[in-house]
């Protein structure tokens, strides 16, 4: 597979130098209060701004006139894609997190009844999270080159499991049939060994406490080069000044 290579004389693209990067990624939660528990007490995420029970037209639209209208055109109902009613307050309504982490935010977002509070369920229930499903988001957190990554996993199962979050769990190195044999299995999660353009890449899968997927990587040695080549050329072609960060 031929690897992208930046060009000093590439163009800047058509839109690029209206924006400045990635502000945000957003999970939907269904549980609010693990969520909050497990970004913030766990993770180190601050809240920046948050707010409940938000609704009117423009909002529908705003977010779900895609989906809402692929139900009108087919056969299936709004719900099968997704679409509350956040019209007019009556029906449904949406509470909204985002954590500050530094480098970005994490936008949560939490659908429920209008009448109900921000600690009921999410309207619509999960569904998988596996990356093998196209569609499917993760989250990856940038660790710091210095940290042992078995540690860090270790710990983050520890310390969510004593908050009472036992859904989040760790992808591990070896092969198991059953989740009691995952209990007994070695805390060996790392992966390291990516060849070419993604040397020094190194990176845990784990799952969050509502079943979102997750990533924690390492970005180092020959990988980290390339990230920062590539990010100078995006400085150049689109009037920023973004910077890697430090250790």
């Amino acid at each position: 597979m031929e690897l992208y290579s930046p060009n000093p004389q590439e163009k800047a693209s058509a839109l690029g130098h209206m924006l400045q990067g990635i502000q945000h990624f957003g999970l939907t939660t269904p549980d609010l209060e693990k969520s909050l528990t497990f970004y913030i007490d766990i993770l180190g995420g601050r809240l920046a701004v948050g707010g409940d029970g938000f609704y009117g037209p423009e909002l529908h639209n705003l977010l779900f006139q895609q989906d809402e209208l692929k139900s009108k055109e087919g056969e299936h109902s709004p719900e099968f894609y997704g679409v509350p009613d956040l019209r007019d307050g009556n029906k449904d309504a949406l509470d909204v997190r985002f954590i500050q982490f530094g480098n970005t935010n994490l936008e949560l977002l939490h659908f429920r009844g209008a009448s109900e509070t921000p600690s009921a369920p999410n309207i619509f229930k999960p569904v998988s999270s596996s990356v093998g499903f196209g569609n499917v988001p993760h989250v990856s957190f940038h660790m710091k080159s210095n940290v042992d990554m078995d540690e860090f996993a270790t710990k983050l199962v520890e310390e969510s499991h004593k908050r009472g979050l036992t859904e989040v769990s760790v992808n591990r190195k070896v092969e198991v049939e059953n989740r009691e044999e995952l209990k007994q299995s070695p805390d060996s999660y790392a992966i390291t060994e990516f060849p070419g353009s993604f040397d020094g890449w190194a990176l845990i899968y784990a799952k969050g406490p509502n079943g979102e997927q997750l990533e924690f990587n390492q970005v180092r040695s020959v990988c980290r080069d390339n990230f920062i080549t590539a990010m100078e050329q995006y400085n150049k072609l689109n009037g920023t000044d973004h910077s890697w960060p430090q250790g």
